[in-house]
């Protein structure tokens, strides 16, 4: 058993150990397969804020190792000395509206104007009830989102 198939089956047995099917971790191990050969120092460094109203920082493990699966490298403290994200995913729960009432605020203020997520315009919002939250109902779906999010060129 490769290393891989380990993450895939640690992922989806500790959250979704009844739904942990046999099409899900296919579905996970082909996005695995196929971001294989983009070395680690390629990998974006991801980062992601919860909208609480203000937007915040929570670490969250489940939304770490899909990061890991779909290609990226999680990036959730700030007091890191490594911390600068390359991509900024905002989970959001709130109306769009109250959303892109605080986004500008949040995204100029502290080290925010300095990361290459911001600079680079790459700044995405995910406003769905059931993606990308802890438990997930959809983990192959997130992992897909994510995917298609870090690395854009190689899903359509």
């Amino acid at each position: 058993m490769k290393d891989t198939d380990l993450t895939i089956q640690n992922f989806l047995g500790t959250h979704h150990a009844a739904e942990a099917t046999e099409l899900l971790a296919e579905r996970i191990a082909l996005i695995v397969h196929k971001l294989k050969f983009i070395p680690d120092s390629q990998r974006a460094k991801v980062s992601y804020l919860k909208q609480d109203s203000p937007l915040t920082f929570q670490q969250d493990t489940y939304l770490d190792e899909a990061i890991r699966l779909a290609g990226g490298i999680p990036q959730s403290n700030p007091q890191d000395p490594n911390f600068s994200p390359e991509v900024l995913i905002i989970i959001a729960d709130q109306s769009i509206g109250t959303l892109l009432s605080e986004l500008p605020t949040t995204l100029s203020m502290d080290f925010w104007p300095e990361t290459l997520a911001v600079k680079n315009n790459q700044v995405f919002i995910v406003h769905h009830p059931e993606y990308l939250r802890t438990p997930s109902l959809h983990p192959a779906d997130d992992v897909e989102i994510l995917a298609e999010i870090i690395h854009p060129g190689y899903f359509v």
